[in-house]
């Protein structure tokens, strides 16, 4: 996988984002429209990680609600580059898959009045993340708690465990030694730990 390369070059990126927080739609959908392959494979690459999710919406609908979520955030934020904006991307996917999440596993979700089966049908795996409440909470729980990550280490944590890069190639991308990479790396999977009591979900 090759380091990400600049979608736009200065000026016209900047022009793009004056013209998005001045409320141009013509802006929104020429931004939009040259990162959505990049976005569109980032929202499949996060939709695996929520197992809930994936039995009830598609890469489009996540995408297309992040996407609006990632210009309502540019009306209001300054992005100095594409490496910030494909920052910004991956908070606001993960957001709106957390947000998903809760909705279908919630008591009133989808999830949650999907228990009867057709005659014949055996009953669910449990050890299937997609129907363990269990499983499905922590899988929800680690994504909340990567969003309080430090910006360095939420940074590294999304390249590596999100976008499925190696840590060299994160190191190129950053302009940062290998071993800094590591260091953040370990020191978010620790945090993330923590914050879950040890209970990480299982693959």
């Amino acid at each position: 996988m090759s380091v990400v390369a600049e979608e736009f070059n200065t000026p016209e990126f900047h022009e793009l984002l004056a013209r998005i927080r001045a409320g141009d739609p013509a802006a929104r959908d020429r931004l939009i429209r040259a990162c959505q392959d990049r976005l569109e494979r980032l929202a499949r690459r996060m939709l695996r990680g929520f197992p809930n999710v994936r039995r009830w919406a598609d890469t489009g609908d996540v995408f297309q609600n992040a996407a609006m979520r990632l210009l309502r955030a540019l009306e209001q934020m300054n992005v100095a580059d594409t490496r910030g904006l494909f920052n910004l991307a991956a908070t606001m996917i993960r957001r709106e898959l957390i947000d998903l999440a809760r909705h279908f596993n919630g008591p009133e979700g989808l999830g949650a009045h999907h228990a009867s089966r057709p005659p014949g049908e055996p009953t669910p795996d449990r050890s299937d993340p997609a129907t363990d409440p269990a499983k499905l909470e922590r899988w929800t729980a680690l994504h909340e708690a990567a969003e309080r990550l430090s910006a360095e280490e939420r940074e590294v944590f999304g390249l590596v465990f999100y976008h499925g890069w190696t840590q060299a190639q994160v190191g190129a991308l950053l302009n940062i030694d290998p071993r800094t990479v590591r260091r953040r790396w370990q020191a978010a999977c620790l945090a993330l730990h923590a914050a879950l009591d040890g209970m990480l979900p299982d693959e």
